[in-house]
């Protein structure tokens, strides 16, 4: 059984009233463990909705969700352990930030669930090591001391603190410089690849999608419009920007080189790629 499971999930907002608005409709998405998937989708497509029902946030309207086997629509079901398994980071979320120093913050959750001060103290450090902030030299400042990308990874750190499977990301990067951006998703990356864990990341950027995911999933609408490899999914590039989705930067470029007469591949995700195939082309020694 896969990880996280939705089929047919629907979601009604304000059903039965004069405000009534279909959010999602008959959506089936199975998530493997491990797995590092990208969600993408015009505004209003749904995305935020779907994510909030992998925590029981929201509860669906119609069909069903499961994650680790748990279906929180279930009355029986335990939702303290579903959100110990599925970690939600909202968009800024520096704004959930409220202790009055660091390792307070961090250790919010971990102390709610029970555990004895050392345990909390060794999730803590742990947590703040794993997304690049010294627990020794940050623990005793004030979260609000930091600059805006040392917030959101010690705000990403109290969510790595109560060990979830599932790390679900609302647009972890927005805001931030172009230097906090590089810090925060590489991170990203670091932590799907040394954990092990499975992380599903909302985005508006086909560049961040190109950078980091294996697998994307299109919403328009409410309904899963594609879904598959990344790549796979940027060779789509009319419908996406039919969608107002578009491709990432660099492979708008090999697309124009490519209408232009240049025989390039017109695949390809990063700078290293479009050298390479750009090369192969005029022969490069």
């Amino acid at each position: 059984m896969a990880l996280i499971e939705c089929r047919h999930l629907t979601h009604v907002y304000l059903k039965g009233t004069p405000l009534e608005a279909v959010a999602l409709q008959d959506v089936t998405l199975s998530i493997e463990a491990g797995e590092f998937v990208g969600l993408i989708g015009p505004t209003g497509s749904g995305k935020s909705t779907l994510i909030q029902h992998l925590n029981a946030l929201l509860r669906p309207t119609g069909g069903e969700v499961r994650v680790a086997g748990i279906n929180p629509a279930d009355a029986r079901a335990d939702v303290k352990t579903l959100r110990q398994q599925v970690g939600l980071v909202f968009q800024y979320p520096e704004h959930q930030l409220f202790e009055e120093t660091v390792y307070d913050d961090v250790a919010y959750g971990p102390r709610n669930l029970g555990l004895t001060e050392d345990q909390v103290r060794e999730r803590v450090g742990e947590s703040l090591a794993l997304v690049g902030v010294d627990p020794g030299r940050f623990g005793r400042r004030s979260p609000f001391s930091l600059s805006g990308g040392e917030m959101r990874r010690v705000a990403i750190a109290g969510v790595l603190a109560m060990r979830p499977r599932v790390l679900v990301l609302d647009e972890p990067a927005a805001g931030l410089d172009p230097k906090g951006k590089e810090e925060i998703l590489g991170q990203i990356r670091t932590l799907h690849e040394a954990q092990g864990l499975t992380v599903l990341l909302v985005t508006h950027s086909m560049d961040e999608a190109a950078q980091l995911v294996k697998r994307l999933v299109v919403l328009a609408r409410g309904q899963i419009v594609m879904d598959g490899p990344v790549r796979e999914i940027f060779r789509r590039a009319q419908d996406l920007t039919a969608l107002g989705l578009g491709v990432p930067a660099i492979t708008a470029l090999m697309l124009r080189l490519r209408s232009a007469g240049m025989a390039v591949t017109p695949d390809v995700l990063t700078v290293d790629e479009a050298r390479a195939a750009i090369g192969k082309v005029l022969q490069w020694n």
